[in-house]
C-alpha cells in the first residue's frame, strides 16, 4: 500500500493531446473476469465480454451472470466501459429467453451489446432504448450506405468489415457521424466475416453459432482449371495475424473511434500485454502526433502470440500473398507473465479525504474520487479522559481500504486538542464513507425497468411471431439463379420456371448494361422474371459502380434484385427501389419469425430460408415469403484475398481453381476480378430435390435452384430431375445425374 500522508502530494504529469486530435478508444477482449480486470489495469477504455449465452466465442471461458455484473461495476468504478457480445444469430427458442438474459445486465449499467442478428437490433431497440447497439463485423458492414441505414435504424456504432482500406473509412466518416470500430491487433479471417458457412457445412460447427472449427488453417492443394497443381501445398486460406501498432496515427486520423484487440479465447498474459504496449503508443501519439515502436516492443507482441509473423491487414492494400502464412499455421507464443508489469496487480482508485473531529459533535469523513464526493457521519467525538488519540493514529485507520477498489493518497485531518477516538468508531466511519462513496459512483450507470416493458413480458408480447403462422393455400413457384450464360440458355427452355436470377458475377463492367439488357429482354420474351444478383460485398468502388449505371440497370428492364449484404439494402432504399422487387438473400440471415418480421416491418418483404437450419427449424419458421434453396453447390466463403494472386498466378481474368483438402474433395474456386473477390464453392451440391414431398410441407413462397459452374447439359439434366420429383412426383436417380450430394443441414442442422 501507498504511504498516506496529511500533505499534499505532487500531482502526476498529464499528458495533452495536440489541438484538433482526439483520441480513439482502446477496446480489448476479456475471456474471464480475471482478464477483464487486467486489460483494465493495463490501459484499457473499454472491454468486450460474452455471457453464458450468445457469444461469438462459444469455447471461451466467458462470464456467469454473477461474474458479468461484477465486472461491469469493475469497469465503470475506473471510468471504463464494458459492451456485451451478443453476436451470434438466435434461434426461434433463443429469441424467447433474449429479454431476461439482457435484463440483469441493462440494470446493472451495461454500456452497449455487440449484435449480429437484424432481429436481435430491432429487439434491443424496442425493448432497452436508452441501451446503445453496436454491429458487430459478423454483419459484413463494408461501406456507407450500410452504415448510414443502421445508423438511420438506432445503430450506435459499427465495427465494420476488417477488409475496409484507410480511404474507405475516410469516406465513411466523411459521411456519416456514426461511430466506427475497426480491429487492430490479433487474427484475422480469410473470409468476410459473417459470409463464411466453411466450418459449418464440413464439420456442423457454425461461424454463425460460434463455433467456427476453423478448416481455413488446414492444408490445401491449389489446382488450376484443368486441376493441374499450382505451386506446392499449403496453408492459403490462413491469414497472418494482424498488428497495426506503427499505424496508430493514421488509424485516428482516419477517423476511427474505437481500436479493437481481438482475443476473448487468449490468456490473460496476451490480453493484458498487448493491450498496455497500445495504450502506450496510443499516448504517445496524443503527446506528440506520431509513433515510434521500439524493437523491443515489436518484439513483445511477437512473443505474445504470432501465425508465421505479423501482417499490417487491409488498411493500405486490397490483398496479398504476403498476407497469408503458407506454412503451417503454428501460433507461437513464448511470454512469460511478468509480475512487474502494471497489469499484474489491482491499481485502486485513488480517493482525496478530509475528516473532522470536534468534541461533542459527529465524526466527519468526506471522501471523494473521479468526481464524486461522498460525506459520512458516525458516533460522537469524546473528549479525552486520559491519553488523546494521536494525529498518526487516525491516520492508519481511516486508509486501511482492505477489499475495497479504494486506495486513500492524502487525508486532510482537522480536529480538536485532547479528542479521544475509538479505533472501531474510526473503522465503521471509513467503511461506511468508502460503502456510501462506492454506492454513488455506481449509482449513476444503473437502470430502473423501462417503462415501456415493466407491465408485460417482451414473450408475452411477441408471441404473435412465434406461430408457424404457415398458409396452406400458397402456390409455390420455382426460380433459378444462373452465373453464365450458356445456363442462362437451358433454364429458358423450362416453362414452369418463373423467375431467374441473373449473377453479377456474369458482366465485365465495360459490357455490363448492355448484356443485362440483352439477357433481361430474353427473360422477358420468355414470358419470366429477371432479377439481378447484387454482389457479395459492396464497396465503397462498387458502389459507386452501380449507382453511377443505376439509370441503365433500370432502363434494362429488370425486375427486381436480390440482395446479400446491409449495404444493398441501404443502397437500394437510396435508389428508391420498389421494396416488393427485392428477395433478401440467405447472407441477410433470418433464423427466427421475428427476425424476418424485422425486416418486413421496413418493406422488405421476401427473402431466404437460411442455411444452417434443420427440418425441425424450418418447421417452426414462417416460409410462405422465403425461397427455399433447394439445389446449388453453396458458396462457403467470399473472400477479398485472390487464390490465383496468393499463388503468383493472377491474369485479371475472371475464372475457376480448385482447392483440395486432405480427404481430396475439391472446391471450386471462383475469381470475380471486376469486384477483386473470391468465392469458394462446396465440393458437392446441396440438394433436397429427392425431398420434394416432404419439403412441400415447409410451404416456402418458391424453390430456388443455384447453377455455379455447372455446363449447359449439366443444368439440363438437374432440371429434368426437378420435373421429376415436383411435378410428375416420380423416384428419380439422383446421383447417377450429379454424382455425390449432401443434404446440407436439412437433416442435422447446426448446434
Amino acid at each position: 500500500m501507498k504511504k498516506v500522508t496529511d500533505k499534499k502530494q505532487d500531482s502526476s504529469r498529464q499528458i495533452h493531446a495536440p489541438r484538433n486530435r482526439k483520441a480513439p478508444e482502446l477496446l480489448a477482449p476479456a475471456g474471464s473476469f480475471e482478464i477483464c480486470k487486467a486489460v483494465v489495469q493495463a490501459g484499457a477504455d473499454a472491454v468486450y465480454a460474452g455471457g453464458s449465452r450468445y457469444g461469438a466465442r462459444a469455447f471461451a471461458e466467458n462470464f456467469t451472470q454473477e461474474e458479468l455484473l461484477q465486472a461491469i461495476d469493475l469497469v465503470h468504478l475506473h471510468g471504463k466501459k464494458l459492451y456485451l457480445t451478443v453476436n451470434t444469430l438466435l434461434k426461434q427458442t433463443e429469441m424467447d429467453a433474449l429479454y431476461e438474459y439482457l435484463l440483469p445486465y441493462y440494470l446493472q449499467g451495461l454500456d452497449a451489446v455487440i449484435v449480429q442478428d437484424f432481429g436481435v437490433m430491432q429487439h434491443i431497440r424496442r425493448w432497452f432504448a436508452d441501451l446503445p447497439v453496436h454491429i458487430s463485423t459478423q454483419m459484413s458492414v463494408a461501406g456507407v450506405y450500410g452504415v448510414s441505414y443502421l445508423q438511420k435504424l438506432g445503430a450506435a456504432r459499427i465495427v465494420t468489415a476488417r477488409e475496409l482500406s484507410l480511404e474507405e473509412i475516410r469516406e465513411i466518416r466523411r459521411q456519416s457521424d456514426v461511430e466506427i470500430e475497426c480491429f487492430v491487433h490479433g487474427a484475422l479471417c480469410y473470409c468476410y466475416s459473417g459470409q463464411c458457412l466453411l466450418s459449418s457445412l464440413l464439420g456442423a460447427r457454425s461461424g454463425n453459432r460460434g463455433r467456427c472449427a476453423q478448416p481455413c488453417r488446414l492444408p490445401y492443394t491449389i489446382l488450376d482449371e484443368e486441376r493441374k497443381p499450382l505451386g506446392k501445398n499449403g496453408y492459403p486460406l490462413s491469414p497472418k495475424d494482424l498488428c497495426t501498432i506503427d499505424q496508430i496515427p493514421q488509424l485516428a486520423e482516419a477517423g476511427i473511434t474505437s481500436f479493437k484487440i481481438e482475443g476473448r479465447m487468449k490468456s490473460v498474459e496476451y490480453a493484458a500485454g498487448v493491450t498496455a504496449l497500445y495504450r502506450k503508443y496510443i499516448d504517445d501519439y496524443m503527446e506528440k502526433g506520431f509513433v515510434c515502436v521500439t524493437k523491443q516492443d515489436y518484439e513483445g507482441l511477437l512473443q505474445a502470440g504470432n501465425r508465421s509473423g505479423f501482417t499490417g491487414g487491409y488498411y493500405k492494400r486490397h490483398n496479398g500473398a504476403d498476407m497469408i502464412t503458407m506454412t503451417h499455421p503454428r501460433y507461437e507464443k513464448s511470454i512469460v507473465f511478468d509480475q512487474n508489469k502494471s497489469y499484474a496487480y489491482e491499481k485502486k482508485l485513488a480517493v482525496q479525504a478530509s475528516a473532522c473531529f470536534k468534541i461533542g459533535e459527529p465524526a466527519v469523513f468526506k471522501v471523494s474520487s473521479r468526481g464524486c464526493l461522498v460525506s459520512a457521519e458516525h458516533g460522537v467525538v469524546q473528549a479525552a479522559q486520559t491519553q488523546p488519540v494521536s494525529r498518526e493514529m487516525i491516520l492508519t485507520q481511516l486508509s486501511k481500504t482492505g477489499n475495497t477498489p479504494f486506495e486513500i493518497e492524502k487525508i486532510d485531518i482537522q480536529m480538536d486538542p485532547n479528542v479521544f477516538l475509538p479505533k472501531q468508531m474510526l473503522n465503521q466511519l471509513r467503511r461506511k464513507a468508502l460503502g456510501q462513496l462506492e454506492e454513488n459512483m455506481l449509482r449513476q450507470s444503473r437502470r430502473a425497468v423501462p417503462d415501456a416493458v415493466a407491465e408485460q413480458n417482451p414473450r408475452q408480447q411477441d408471441a404473435a411471431l412465434k406461430s408457424g403462422n404457415k398458409d396452406t393455400d400458397v402456390q409455390t413457384y420455382f426460380t433459378a439463379a444462373v452465373e453464365q450464360a450458356e445456363q442462362l440458355c437451358a433454364v429458358l427452355e423450362q416453362e414452369w420456371i418463373r423467375r431467374i436470377y441473373l449473377d453479377s458475377s456474369m458482366y465485365r463492367h465495360e459490357h455490363f448494361p448492355t448484356q443485362l439488357k440483352e439477357h433481361t429482354a430474353r427473360i422477358h420474351a420468355a414470358g419470366k422474371q429477371a432479377f439481378l444478383i447484387l454482389p457479395p460485398v459492396l464497396r465503397s468502388k462498387t458502389a459507386a459502380f452501380y449507382k453511377e449505371r443505376w439509370q441503365d440497370i433500370c432502363n434494362s428492364g429488370v425486375d427486381g434484385y436480390l440482395a446479400k449484404t446491409m449495404d444493398e439494402l441501404g443502397f437500394l432504399e437510396q435508389m428508391e427501389a420498389d421494396k416488393q422487387c427485392c428477395v433478401l438473400d440467405h447472407s441477410l440471415y433470418t433464423y427466427s419469425n421475428e427476425t424476418k418480421e424485422s425486416y418486413c416491418s421496413l418493406g422488405w418483404s421476401y427473402d431466404t430460408v437460411p442455411l444452417e437450419l434443420n427440418k425441425k427449424e424450418l418447421s417452426a419458421r414462417n416460409n410462405t415469403a422465403s425461397e427455399l434453396i433447394v439445389y446449388g453447390y453453396l458458396p462457403l466463403m467470399t473472400s477479398a484475398q485472390c487464390i490465383k494472386k496468393t499463388m503468383g498466378r493472377c491474369t485479371k481474368t475472371n475464372g475457376l481453381c480448385y482447392l483440395k483438402d486432405r480427404y481430396a474433395k475439391e472446391f471450386a474456386v471462383r475469381n470475380v476480378c471486376s469486384e477483386c473477390y473470391n468465392t469458394i464453392y462446396n465440393a458437392q451440391p446441396m440438394s433436397l430435390i429427392q425431398l420434394a414431398e416432404e419439403i412441400k410441407k415447409l410451404h416456402p413462397a418458391a424453390y430456388r435452384l443455384c447453377f455455379t459452374t455447372e455446363s449447359k447439359q449439366m443444368v439440363s439434366r438437374i432440371l429434368h430431375c426437378v420435373r421429376t420429383s415436383f411435378f410428375e412426383r416420380q423416384t428419380t436417380d439422383l446421383m447417377s445425374v450429379i454424382g455425390a450430394y449432401t443434404n446440407g443441414h436439412y437433416k442435422r442442422g447446426v448446434e
